[in-house]
Formats: structure tokens, C-alpha cells, sequence
């Protein structure tokens, strides 16, 4: 019916993309991100594909996290010309995502290229650009949760809220084999946590055939909302009133993704 390739965030966290290929040979690409960490074996993933950009026919992006969607500029400028579908909100994300993302890929190659010119080697080029960047924005295509999208003939796509950030959504595709019979592909993206005090509960998913799931946190149990209240507060009161210290709380520009490190090569910098 299909066959799927796992081309990122396979034995390792980041850099989600997964390739579907159908019978007629269409290929639907669901996620584009970036890997961020410092895995010596995946020194140059961001820079190569296991896979010919030109040859995918539809890219589907669950979410704007850059390690979903971090290296959709490159895959449009190494070849892809087809649509992206996302929700209407993470397409409004993504456009400040990557441009931020893109600021930090040229920065980060001036200050590599210093030190290489210092050691007497060769320069790189930037992963991508700002332009790169923006031109990519021009293939988004945003829609709403809870409706199918016709992508052609024999295949549409629904988003459910998956309660991870603004815009995440699990993602169903269906994919018509003869009248009135399908098969459907269900792909979770990143799924929230239920009674949090500013996101939405994700939704259920679709009842579906295949089903690629993240397991990022999967043998961990978290603590409910009285729990995280009261361990805030036990943290406050034994460093501020007990030891008389400053507490100090990171805090993250987009959701509370904390796998924030962007490795765009050799260059290796914190966002």
C-alpha cells in the first residue's frame, strides 16, 4: 500500500521527516526539521537528504518547531516546488521561525568561516538564507483543524489539535484505493499534555490503518497540574525565602520545547 522511510528523529530526537510512498509512486514528506545536538554521527545531516527534493510531490507539516521544521527553506532550495500544508496558525509561526532560524545559519557561517580561514580552510556556506527563507513562505498553504483537505484525486489530509504549541497537529492522511475504500496514515507530531493552563487538550486522532508516532517522553510519567504547582512553589520558597537567593527561570520564545540546541554542521550554537 506504502512504504515509509524514516529520514530523521529515528534513534535520536530531533530533525523529525518521514517519506511515504505510494503505490503510484506519489511521495508525501511529513516534517522537514532540523537536527539539534552534537551526535558526532549526524555532523552533516542537516546539509544532506535521504532523498531527492525535487522528486517529493506534497510536504505536510505537523507543527513550527524547528526540529519539525527547520530545514524547509533548504528543501525548497534544493528542489522542491510542491505545496506545504499546515494549519493556518503554524503557517503564521513558521514565518517568523525560520527567518529567525535563517539569521542564526548566516551567523553562525561568518563566525565558522573566521576561525577556518585562521586554520587555512576552505569556507562553508550558510545552510540557508533569509531569502531562502522567505521565499519558502510562498509555498505554505494554511488550513483548519477538523475538515479534510483535498490534495488531489486520492488524497487528502486532516488536522487534528494535538495541544503541543500554537498550530500542532497530528495529522491524518487518506488515501482512496477504489470507491468507496480507503486507507489512512496517521502521524501523532508532537503531542501536548491534557489540563495545562494556556493550550488546548490534543484531540483524538482519526481511527487509522499505519500510525508513526513520536515516543520522545513515552516511558516517562509526568506529574499533573497540583504537582508541577506545588514543586514551582517548594523551588520558589527554598531559594528565595530560605536561602534568601534569586531564582532564575529559562524561558522559551515558542512553547516549551526543550531540546533547543540548532546544529547546522560543523557550527554548533544555542538559540
Amino acid at each position: 500500500m506504502a512504504k515509509i522511510k524514516f529520514c530523521g528523529a529515528a534513534q535520536t530526537v530531533t530533525g523529525s521527516s518521514h517519506l511515504i510512498t505510494l503505490d503510484d509512486g506519489t511521495k508525501i514528506l511529513l516534517d522537514c526539521g532540523l537536527y539539534q545536538g552534537n551526535e558526532d554521527k549526524y555532523d552533516n545531516f542537516n546539509r544532506q537528504w535521504e532523498f531527492d527534493p525535487s522528486e517529493i510531490d506534497y510536504m505536510i507539516l505537523s507543527h513550527a518547531h524547528i526540529d519539525h521544521s527547520g530545514r524547509i527553506p533548504k528543501l525548497s532550495k534544493d528542489g522542491y516546488k510542491g505545496d506545504i500544508i499546515c494549519t493556518s496558525a503554524t503557517r503564521d509561526l513558521a514565518s517568523i521561525m525560520l527567518m529567525d532560524s535563517a539569521y542564526i545559519q548566516e551567523k553562525d557561517v561568518v563566525y565558522l568561516n573566521k576561525r577556518k580561514e585562521r586554520l587555512g580552510l576552505k569556507p562553508v556556506e550558510a545552510l540557508y538564507t533569509i531569502e531562502d527563507a522567505r521565499n519558502c513562505m510562498d509555498q505554505f498553504i494554511g488550513i483548519g483543524y477538523n475538515r479534510w483537505y483535498r490534495i488531489n484525486d486520492d488524497l487528502s489530509v486532516r488536522f487534528r489539535d494535538s495541544g503541543h504549541i500554537l498550530g500542532s497537529a497530528s495529522v491524518t492522511v487518506r488515501i482512496k484505493k477504489e470507491e468507496g475504500y480507503y486507507k489512512y496514515i496517521g502521524f501523532t507530531g508532537d503531542i501536548g499534555r491534557p489540563d495545562r493552563p494556556i493550550l488546548r487538550d490534543p484531540v483524538p486522532m482519526d481511527d487509522v490503518d499505519y500510525l508513526i508516532c513520536e515516543s520522545t517522553y513515552g516511558g516517562k510519567s509526568h506529574g499533573g497540574i497540583p504537582d508541577n504547582k506545588q514543586e514551582l512553589l517548594d523551588v520558589i520558597h527554598h531559594t528565595c525565602v530560605e536561602k534568601r537567593g534569586k531564582l532564575i527561570i529559562p524561558a522559551f520564545s515558542v512553547g516549551t520545547d526543550t531540546r533547543d540546541r540548532i546544529h547546522v554542521g560543523p557550527a554548533r550554537n544555542r538559540r
